[in-house]
């Protein structure tokens, strides 16, 4: 049976050969384990999969984590601890929980868990108050809205939308909503145009979410939407639009008549807000109840992440694996697969979260990091059997997978929901052990084309039903996994300054395409802005 690749082999000794970046036992841990195959380990230890997963007891269901699929074993999950312990994984966690400035960049708290429990003794008691009053905004919110009202517009971009939207695509499947939710995002006017279709206005309520009420694309959309409320016959533009910002004092400045202003602290990054009032159309649509739901799933991760021991602590082990991929085996992408049409906006929601979590060229110092975070990309299975397995099974690059799936069926077929996890826990099982030459058999010319390597890695993670709390928790085990993986690396997981130049050149071509070009703009960029200029405005 094949062992890994030379390509992988080349991909770890590069990344081991950073300054500091993997520790010596690690690495030599690495190097024997890149000597066997999956099948192998699997062979000489029949309660591997026993030992190498773990569950967690999450009120309504339960989740099971097996990460016997993947190129560690328990040495290795031990040594990986230990590495969390000289990296001070443990003590930047608790540094966080008590409010510590541990975004260092922008001088700020990281307090997006804190605040999803008003009870968490640990929390500074101003963050405990601040969580009780952002929890009354939102039901007193949803309380107040006119029985009239059947339509939201969530009106955000990032960390505004994708995590809102992930919830209520995941709930509609599972709740009758009170009130339908669409979502629009891009500037392009054609995704608001989609997004209000065929409503009226004067039944629309618009949740304009934007932390620092100046994302550019949000508020060109709030303004379009405004004019819209005008347009359908709606005089008090007030009762129809709603607010959701850590700056209330820009709502005002924006001109836009807003009625209702939800605050939420600085202190929260937007890719791990959707615990706070960005989720408020979610609360709107499914109702506090619900809401509520997802902020418990969320709340007992927290609680195993702080106080789970080492090597049963899900949220550690997991994002300690995704980091051994990557820093030390030097798999650069991960492809996420959910097997749940209700899950399917999981990896563009973790794209944003991990990437731009940790997608960083230095260390907290400032120093250069060797590698930082993989690429994360996947789309929902059995789609994807379809259109990317075939480099996932047999292409030279090795791509860990995570699987995600649920036992209970969402829908009317319980017969083919079983076909669906078939397919999850197959294609698991296909990626690890592959085929050789002689188990393919046949026709001699073909077998070299059919068979199939194996010992590509992946994680599967099954809940026993998806429910509000089941994705509650499965976000913050993602959340707590990123900021694992973060620490690991040594960066900064709660700043994002790579996004800032695009912003600031945007204006700057925005400025050309209006007339007054940039003389020192690059001959591309110049070039390019005189044809959109053309064919936007022809003669």
């Amino acid at each position: 049976m094949p062992k890994f690749d030379t390509n992988h082999r080349s991909r770890m000794r590069k990344v081991m050969s950073g300054a500091g970046s993997v520790p010596t036992h690690l690495a030599s841990l690495a190097k024997s384990l890149s000597t066997t195959s999956l099948r192998e380990l699997f062979a000489v230890d029949p309660d591997r999969a026993k030992r190498l997963s773990r569950t967690l007891t999450l009120g309504d269901c339960e989740l099971l984590v097996d990460f016997s699929k993947q190129a560690i074993d328990a040495r290795a999950l031990e040594a990986l601890v230990e590495a969390a312990r000289e990296k001070g994984v443990f003590e930047l966690l608790v540094k966080m929980i008590a409010g510590a400035p541990i975004n260092e960049t922008e001088h700020r708290a990281v307090t997006h868990v804190a605040m999803r429990s008003s009870s968490d003794a640990t929390a500074p008691s101003a963050l405990r108050a601040e969580a009780d009053r952002s929890r009354r905004e939102i039901h007193e919110t949803v309380a107040a809205m006119p029985a009239g009202i059947t339509h939201v517009v969530n009106l955000g971009i990032g960390g505004s939308d994708l995590g809102p939207a992930l919830l209520c695509d995941s709930l509609v499947s599972m709740r009758t909503p009170i009130r339908e939710v669409r979502f629009a995002s891009n500037v392009d006017p054609v995704d608001l145009d989609r997004a209000i279709a065929g409503l009226d206005a004067r039944s629309t309520v618009f949740v304009v979410c934007s932390k620092s009420f100046g994302t550019s694309e949000t508020l060109a959309n709030a303004r379009r939407a405004a004019q819209w409320l005008v347009s359908g016959g709606v005089t008090d533009l007030r009762q129809h639009i709603i607010a959701v910002t850590s700056q209330p004092d820009r709502v005002a400045a924006s001109g836009l008549p807003v009625g209702r202003v939800l605050t939420m602290p600085e202190s929260i990054g937007g890719r791990y807000s959707v615990s706070s009032a960005v989720s408020l159309s979610v609360a709107l649509s499914f109702g506090v109840e619900v809401f509520e739901e997802i902020r418990d799933g969320m709340r007992l991760v927290d609680e195993h992440f702080v106080s789970a021991a080492p090597l049963d602590n899900v949220p550690l082990l997991h994002g300690l694996v995704w980091w051994w991929n990557s820093a030390v085996l030097g798999h650069a992408t991960v492809a996420v697969v959910p097997y749940s049409t209700s899950l399917a906006m999981l990896p563009s929601y973790l794209q944003q979260l991990i990437m731009e979590s940790n997608g960083k060229a230095v260390d907290r110092k400032g120093s250069a990091l060797p590698v930082s975070s993989p690429v994360v990309w996947g789309g929902a299975g059995t789609n994807a059997q379809h259109a990317f397995f075939q480099m996932l099974h047999q292409g030279t690059q090795t791509v860990p997978c995570e699987f995600v799936g649920h036992s209970a069926s969402l829908g009317t077929s319980d017969a083919d929901h079983d076909t669906l996890v078939a397919n999850m826990i197959a294609q698991s099982q296909a990626l690890a052990f592959g085929v050789t030459q002689e188990e393919v058999g046949g026709d001699a010319t073909l077998r070299a084309h059919r068979a199939t390597p194996g010992n590509r890695p992946s994680t599967t993670l099954l809940f026993s039903r998806l429910t509000p709390r089941a994705i509650g928790a499965l976000i913050a085990t993602f959340e707590h996994s990123t900021f694992v993986q973060g620490a690991m690396f040594g960066l900064n997981s709660f700043d994002q300054w790579g996004v800032e130049l695009g912003k600031q050149l945007a204006a700057k071509v925005a400025a050309g395409i209006n007339g007054t070009p940039d003389s020192k703009a690059d001959s591309s960029t110049s070039s390019l802005i005189a044809q959109h200029r053309r064919w936007r405005n022809p003669r």
